[in-house]
């Protein structure tokens, strides 16, 4: 998340607001108060976030499609960017590679998003492709 935020930051530098969401549960309720421009999902996001007495979150492979069906209900003209570790995403407990997942999303569940890109800690082709894209939007 860190490595998106600074990226972001020097791209846009203050002309932009980043809000950050480590869960499913406060990605969903930030939705619910806020409209947003872009959204970047990242596609194993956790069930919670971390609070005492909780229980430990724990990752959830499909919680990034959770997030977009969320934005996607909401009406919200936010463009969407899949972000994954993963070279699959999985849809409806299949792993589909990332670069054909834009187009699975939008044939199964009629959303379309602006594009999936993966991130590797050590190379920055994933900046060059989230720029990409952004420079289509």
């Amino acid at each position: 998340m860190e490595g998106v935020r600074a990226h972001l930051i020097e791209m846009y530098g203050g002309s932009i607001e980043i809000h950050c969401c480590q869960s499913l549960a406060s990605a969903t309720a930030l939705l619910e108060k806020e409209r947003f421009d872009l959204a970047i999902i990242d596609m194993s996001i956790h069930s919670h976030d971390p609070e005492a007495g909780a229980g430990s979150p724990f990752p959830l492979s499909s919680g990034g499609l959770d997030v977009l069906f969320e934005i996607n209900y909401s009406e919200s003209q936010a463009h969407c960017i899949i972000l994954t570790q993963y070279p699959d995403i999985e849809i409806e407990s299949l792993p589909i590679p990332i670069e054909l997942a834009k187009e699975e999303i939008l044939e199964k569940f009629d959303i379309e998003v602006a594009g999936c890109v993966r991130y590797l800690e050590n190379d920055s082709s994933w900046k060059v492709e989230i720029n990409r894209i952004l420079s289509g939007l």
